[in-house]
């Protein structure tokens, strides 16, 4: 396995020259930039590396609408890991309709190579300000996602979600898709600034996945920037993986899953195949908790929502 690297993330100078300025000004001020900046005053990160070993066929059992990105991933890290060097790879947007799972998959990836994750929605980012940060002159100005991301990350090259990419309100005044024209560049991201830290940070070593329904919606020189892989709904013969992966989550990941059988009823499956994973995932917990309430352990046809075809789907778990 390669060897892990230590790696700059800011000028040390500039974040102690930073931390003096401000003892000039107000509590309240300090108090804003007060855990960034401690984070920040060692500016060494890990450059993590990934295993060439690392067995990505659970992921394509479980995500087979995601092969494709699978294998690009694995191509990338077992390439790099040859040539001893740590995990880079270009901005990847997944796209396709809601319900497909890719928020989830995301974060299954960084869980699969061990890689710190982060993740933020546009669809509740009204502006700029929240990414990048606003001046502290300002009575609320405050560091933005980005630069707290960067200093708490153990890591470089976390791995950051931009989820709903396609929902960034387009016509608001300080558009928050306007900082990934920069992010989304290796040599810009070397360069980001923070509007309240006014200390530049080195982003270009961020692992980026974007998730997104409307490729309309997203614009042109975003996409331009990123490679993009269209999702599927994956069919009936591929489901079964899936859905058996979703009733394990419930299982092993709910308070009530302890409660329940270990393997799902093959009827119950069959009734679940032709919808999308996360309307599986719905149907999968409503029925759940029918069958507790009944004092019974197995999911039933019975227990199972009547669900219509879905057509404003929106994320996943």
């Amino acid at each position: 396995m390669p060897d892990n690297l230590t790696y700059s993330i800011a000028d040390f100078k500039r974040v102690k020259r930073r931390v003096e300025e401000l003892k000039h000004r107000s509590d309240d001020a300090k108090g804003r930039l007060a855990v960034t900046l401690k984070n920040l005053w060692n500016c060494q990160r890990l450059l993590l590396s990934v295993s060439a070993d690392v067995d990505f066929n659970s992921l394509r059992l479980r995500f087979p609408q995601f092969n494709e990105v699978t294998d690009f991933y694995e191509n990338t890290i077992i390439s790099l890991a040859q040539l001893n060097l740590p995990l880079e790879a270009p901005p990847v947007l997944l796209q396709g309709d809601p319900g497909l799972g890719k928020t989830f998959y995301a974060s299954e990836l960084a869980k699969l190579i061990n890689l710190p994750f982060f993740e933020i929605s546009l669809a509740t980012a009204s502006s700029s300000f929240a990414l990048s940060g606003s001046n502290i002159q300002w009575s609320e100005g405050s560091t933005g996602f980005i630069s707290e991301t960067l200093a708490s990350s153990e890591v470089a090259n976390p791995m950051i979600l931009i989820d709903e990419i396609d929902k960034a309100p387009l016509s608001a005044a300080y558009n928050p898709l306007n900082v990934f024209y920069g992010l989304l560049e290796p040599h810009s991201a070397k360069r980001f600034r923070d509007e309240a830290l006014e200390v530049e940070l080195d982003a270009s070593k961020v692992i980026w996945i974007a998730t997104g329904n409307y490729i309309d919606d997203i614009p042109s020189p975003i996409q331009s920037r990123m490679r993009i892989f269209n999702i599927k709904q994956p069919d009936p013969d591929t489901m079964l993986p899936v859905i058996e992966s979703i009733y394990t989550h419930v299982i092993n990941n709910k308070a009530y899953g302890r409660l329940l059988d270990r393997q799902l009823d093959n009827k119950v499956i069959r009734q679940l195949l032709n919808l999308s994973p996360r309307a599986a995932r719905l149907a999968i917990e409503e029925g759940a908790f029918k069958a507790i309430r009944h004092q019974r352990s197995a999911i039933i046809s019975s227990d199972l929502p009547m669900i219509k075809k879905e057509k404003n789907r929106v994320g996943f778990i």
